[in-house]
């Protein structure tokens, strides 16, 4: 039996065959500098020092080497083709700008800059593509590298082509903020650590990044940027901080703190925490709002009943829905205030200032009303009335996506020439274009349901209620047909992919606003392959509205039918819209084979839509068969898989088995099977939309 004969650690790395010369080289490096992993933070060859032991905060170390930044950088400096180095090419930054935010700034405490790995001498950035991730660099060194959240944020304002693989978040609806002002290479918008963190873990839930395709990346990645920006936002949140006795009026004090780490820089101390409450922003509702959407879009569907209440109560709070109000503190007067969010620059002029006074009002109208759109939505989910009612909305529609994005070439007059309140026509292809007038719609039809349930209106005739809501039906079908006509989307007739144009914020939008007069629609394809979406899911939102209206909204009652209501007059005209539905369904499904332009949003509406026809599968045994009932099955069945398979949702599943359970049971020749019937009605009765259920908060 040989002897085993030592190996030096050197001639390991030089007989390895696996090493490249640059990974070889920097195998060396290590090799001569054992302290930098031994010793926690000390100064390495070259001047520089790497953190090591310091943690963000508790159970975020998941073995990711503490090696990864530097090994960036260093592999950069080395090679030209680095994505770092191309990047920076792609936006060059001057040479007194590049360090123009310091995390030094974010404590005074020498303890801590210590032991975050930060020396008082400039160091070359990591974020250079995207400086306003600078003051959260500290916060990701554990847990992913300098690329990976350049591309995390860039994914957050993707705009998919024709791959699949590129298609945007499904849980970002339509863009608050500006990409330009966002990734502005000199001077980014200022926002909130809490923000910038969340929409990282927003855009990790889905993206197709290599670090994230790895088994157990993602979940580790995601769980990891939650428990940040949920310790970030707590600092922040309102309902943290409670009036204690003394002084004038009393003082705000934070209580209950949820402490992350002590090498957190931007935790305050406990003096500060005490006399510093912070001033509401926008970026604070924004971050309870994609808070609620990832969470609601999950199992735990009520564990974002928090976030949805902190987002409108904050929201109201600061006025949000009184912008343009005459009284309104924010409203916009002739002298162009600075707004509250600054930027840096020697741009100071008036017209920059008044530009940007605008732009920060602007924000403020596009987080309103997104919130007012979540909360119509969440409230049909979840089985209650809407938070935010309609005679309190005194701000102007927001603007066009395509004018949004390029908001500094706008003339200011077209700025305030929109009506207040919520729309009920759609008028573009952008989201509060088309969705937001649905919602405002469905608002109306929810509290005429929930007003039926009342235990002293209950009793009174509706019928005036309803005449009113139909009479807004008519008018939107008549809009969502002129949208179709102005686009000349009937031409296409499945000819140019809507693939082209996966999500409401992606492709060129062309509005009433920005049209040009004599341009051929025929010019603009990828416009009218959105346009075609949008109708498209627009009317079948419509013809799922009036299911509302008419029909029950709860399926074992409509199956059970206690009350004799499948001979109504209101049945008939709910059974004709749930046909109508699963025809739009199957439009939808020619321009959009796999369901990805409204993901979040599309299943709520495709399940109510599919309760009539269950009904009507469910009697076939006793009426007959019906072929026209089968097929409209059939295209809702195979629409709620395509569902899942491109946002799973367990009660999608759940339905989907019920409605194919039904088929099987009405095609086979076998009796109907009593235990197959009672776990069908078992599974529906999870989701029950009567008085005091909670829809799919289970």
């Amino acid at each position: 039996m040989s002897s085993l004969v030592p190996v030096s650690p050197q001639a390991m790395v030089e007989n390895l065959p696996y090493l490249d010369e640059t990974e070889r080289a920097l195998a060396r490096n290590e090799q001569q500098a054992p302290s930098l992993h031994l010793h926690g933070d000390q100064p390495a060859r070259d001047g520089t020092f790497t953190q090591h032991s310091a943690s963000t905060g508790p159970g975020l170390r998941h073995g990711v080497s503490t090696f990864a930044f530097s090994h960036q950088t260093n592999h950069a400096e080395q090679n030209p083709n680095h994505p770092l180095e191309l990047l920076d090419s792609q936006n060059p930054l001057p040479t007194d700008e590049r360090e123009s935010f310091s995390t030094a700034r974010l404590t005074n405490n020498p303890s801590v800059e210590y032991q975050a790995g930060r020396l008082p001498q400039a160091q070359p950035s990591a974020f250079r593509p995207y400086p306003c991730l600078e003051p959260i660099r500290p916060l990701l060194d554990e847990l992913i590298c300098p690329e990976d959240a350049c591309e995390l944020l860039r994914f957050y304002f993707a705009r998919p082509g024709s791959s699949l693989f590129r298609s945007a978040s499904p849980y970002v609806l339509t863009h608050v903020l500006r990409k330009k002002s966002l990734l502005h290479p000199t001077r980014p918008r200022e926002t909130t650590p809490a923000l910038l963190t969340t929409m990282l873990w927003v855009s990790a839930q889905t993206a197709d990044i290599p670090l994230l395709l790895l088994p157990g990346e993602r979940s580790r990645v995601c769980e990891a940027l939650r428990k940040l920006s949920t310790s970030l936002v707590h600092d922040r949140d309102q309902d943290n901080w409670q009036r204690s006795p003394g002084g004038k009026g009393g003082r705000l004090v934070q209580h209950n703190f949820y402490h992350y780490g002590q090498t957190n820089p931007c935790v305050k101390s406990a003096e500060q925490r005490q006399a510093d409450p912070p001033a509401p922003l926008i970026d604070d509702v924004l971050t309870f709002i994609l808070m609620c959407i990832v969470v609601s879009g999950g199992d735990f569907k009520t564990d974002c009943y928090p976030w949805w209440s902190k987002a409108v109560r904050l929201a109201q709070s600061m006025g949000l829905n009184r912008v343009d109000a005459r009284e309104s503190e924010y409203h916009i007067s002739s002298s162009c205030p600075t707004p509250s969010h600054t930027y840096e620059g020697n741009n100071t002029g008036t017209g920059a200032q008044c530009h940007r006074a605008l732009e920060a009002q602007e924000e403020r109208r596009r987080v309103f009303w997104l919130l007012f759109c979540l909360d119509r939505h969440l409230a049909l989910a979840f089985n209650t009335v809407p938070n935010i009612s309609d005679d309190d909305c005194d701000v102007h529609i927001p603007l066009p996506d395509d004018i949004w994005e390029n908001f500094e070439t706008v003339p200011s007059e077209l700025l305030t020439q929109r009506p207040h309140g919520p729309p009920t026509l759609v008028t573009g292809t952008g989201f509060f274009e088309y969705f937001l007038p649905l919602m405002a719609i469905m608002g109306d039809v929810i509290h005429i349901h929930h007003r039926r349930y009342h235990p002293r209106f209950g009793t009174l005739d509706d019928q005036n209620s309803i005449s009113m809501v139909e009479k807004l039906f008519a008018n939107c079908a008549r809009s969502i047909s002129d949208l179709e006509s102005r686009y000349e989307t009937e031409q296409l007739n499945g000819a140019i992919p809507a693939s082209e144009s996966l999500t409401p914020n992606s492709g060129f939008q062309e509005s009433p606003m920005t049209q040009v007069p004599g341009t051929a629609a025929v010019r603009r394809p990828k416009s009218r392959a959105l346009a075609q979406l949008v109708t498209s899911y627009s009317t079948f939102i419509l013809h799922v509205l009036h299911v509302l209206l008419y029909g029950k909204w709860d399926a074992v009652s409509m199956l059970e039918n206690e009350d004799g209501w499948i001979t109504s007059v209101h049945f008939m005209e709910c059974a004709s819209h749930a046909i109508a539905a699963s025809e739009a369904v199957s439009q939808i499904l020619k321009c959009d084979p796999e369901l990805t332009f409204m993901p979040y949003l599309f299943g709520i509406y495709l399940l109510h839509g599919s309760f009539i026809l269950l009904l009507f599968a469910d009697r076939m045994p006793q009426l007959g068969p019906n072929e026209s009932v089968e097929k409209a099955c059939e295209t809702i069945i195979r629409a709620h898989e395509v569902c899942v398979v491109t946002l799973s949702t367990e009660f999608q599943r759940r339905f989907r088995k019920v409605l194919r359970s039904t088929l099987y049971s009405v095609r086979s020749a076998r009796a109907t099977n009593a235990d197959e019937s009672r776990v069908r009605h078992r599974v529906l009765s999870l989701y029950r939309w009567t008085k005091g259920a909670r829809g799919l908060g289970l």
